[in-house]
């Protein structure tokens, strides 16, 4: 993890967006509005900061997440969330999330625990029975089971649940995710958890083109295609995958797809053309970047 290493990206009207390393623990990410990709390693965590303060969580990557999740919303002085959103049962989604509630000192109950005001899933039916699991359960915060067409609004901040496709009937957990269609102050991006590139595609078409493109799985070849890039046609695309990641995210099958568009990963799976994942330097762009950091993207030109 990277908690006080930020890199800003800078939207300025319709010109590219371009990096500004800020340097580890040099500064925090500027103030104002924008999304905070969370360094969370193998897994995900997004944080949308509004204009007045109204903060939205989706994701809370796997269990060790809660450390960088906590040193985010301590970046933006933020003490408590208006809305978690879960994507799917994953536990490289929900991990971080009992941890982080507890707050710095890991224990329920007292004075700094997290405040958290409300959070949507996609409904507890078929729940994997994992300790994760199990944990987000039990959680003694208001929860929804969100459904396309569902939608939250704060100043300058809008989150809907898009439609996706049904999913099979015997889907695996990662079919049965929500897909986010945000925007702030302007900004667009698609979030669409980890689903399969059939049901991206959907949710993509439903959004509309965006902004940002916050890739399915990690980079998973299972997860983008070219129809998701004609439906989204993103101006940048992010990815969070942790270093060294057995599964080989993002694949080489990714990154050649996005050849011409502007990536950023959190990290990789390795580089090496003698390592497990050889394909990944051949496959590597020169508009792709490796933060090895959180990302942050500041919202409809804000410094």
């Amino acid at each position: 993890m990277h908690a006080n290493f930020f890199l800003t990206l800078s939207l300025v009207s319709a010109a590219p967006l371009a990096p500004l390393d800020v340097g580890p623990g040099l500064a925090p990410p500027p103030s104002g509005p924008g999304f905070h990709f969370i360094d969370v390693g193998q897994g995900s965590a997004l944080l949308l900061v509004g204009r007045e303060g109204h903060t939205v969580l989706i994701d809370a990557g796997p269990p060790p997440a809660s450390e960088p999740i906590l040193a985010a919303l301590a970046a933006h002085d933020l003490a408590a969330v208006d809305l978690w959103i879960f994507s799917h049962f994953d536990n490289d989604h929900i991990g971080g999330f009992a941890r982080a509630l507890a707050g710095p000192d890991n224990l329920a109950g007292t004075d700094d625990d997290l405040e958290l005001r409300e959070r949507w899933d996609r409904g507890m039916g078929g729940m994997p029975e994992t300790p994760a699991a199990i944990a987000y359960a039990a959680a003694g915060s208001p929860r929804t089971a969100a459904r396309p067409g569902d939608r939250w609004d704060a100043p300058g901040m809008t989150v809907r649940v898009v439609a996706a496709g049904s999913p099979p009937e015997r889907a695996a957990e990662n079919e049965r995710g929500l897909a986010l269609c945000i925007e702030v102050e302007g900004t667009t991006l698609l979030a669409p958890g980890d689903l399969p590139f059939v049901q991206v595609e959907a949710a993509a078409r439903a959004c509309g083109a965006v902004d940002v493109l916050w890739t399915s799985h990690h980079g998973s070849r299972t997860g983008i295609s070219q129809a998701v890039l004609a439906a989204a046609a993103p101006a940048l695309v992010i990815i969070s995958a942790g270093g060294d990641n057995s599964y080989c995210h993002p694949h080489p099958e990714t990154l050649s797809l996005l050849q011409t568009y502007a990536v950023w990963s959190t990290d990789l799976a390795g580089a090496s053309p003698h390592g497990p994942c050889p394909g990944l330097a051949a496959a590597w762009g020169p508009e792709h970047h490796l933060a090895l950091a959180d990302l942050w993207l500041p919202a409809g030109g804000a410094d």
